[in-house]
């Protein structure tokens, strides 16, 4: 895929990458669907920021949490108070983060983790939609971006994890039907 520059590609690519998700669980089987990961997550197969997802809910409510802290940092920016996107107790050790957020949510139902993604989805275009395409893909436009734009946070909670998110589950439904 071609490097996302404009704002109106951005937000295509957000949400096909996030209709594709969603084409990839509806191809499951609800074995699939429900049953943990075979051999857990490896993180060089899959990325060290999926360790903790053992099943398909894992991996929804993760990317949901990611999201929530993204509405967070984009809220923090608007009220004019500049702060980084990790928590500061996370800041040097977000897989700490990561582990808590997808244990947070054993208690989650699949059709519940759906909807709550469903929504921070939703949430995630409106939020890019109200950028200017130079809030967007300027690096640094913002002191709390560091040297990197908001286009790429935006990337790193919705197309990003929804391809990865979607190769896990295709591997992991081909592992069941063997």
């Amino acid at each position: 895929m071609a490097k996302i520059s404009t704002k109106t590609d951005l937000i295509a690519a957000m949400a096909s990458d996030y209709e594709a998700l969603l084409a990839q669980i509806d191809s499951m089987s609800e074995l699939a669907i429900n049953s943990e990961f075979g051999e857990g997550n490896n993180p060089k197969k899959c990325g060290a920021r999926w360790i903790y997802d053992r099943c398909t809910r894992d991996l929804l409510t993760h990317i949901y949490e990611w999201q929530n802290l993204m509405c967070e940092f984009v809220a923090n920016i608007r009220a004019g108070q500049q702060r980084d996107y990790l928590p500061d107790e996370y800041r040097k050790d977000y897989h700490a983060m990561d582990k808590m957020l997808v244990e947070k949510h054993q208690a989650t139902s699949i059709d519940d983790a759906r909807k709550m993604l469903a929504q921070s989805h939703e949430k995630m275009l409106q939020l890019a939609d109200g950028f200017s395409q130079e809030e967007l893909f300027t690096k640094g436009y913002y002191k709390c971006t560091y040297t990197t734009d908001m286009a790429a946070y935006f990337a790193s909670v919705t197309t990003n994890p929804y391809q990865q998110a979607t190769k896990i589950l295709k591997k992991h439904s081909k592992s069941i039907r063997m």
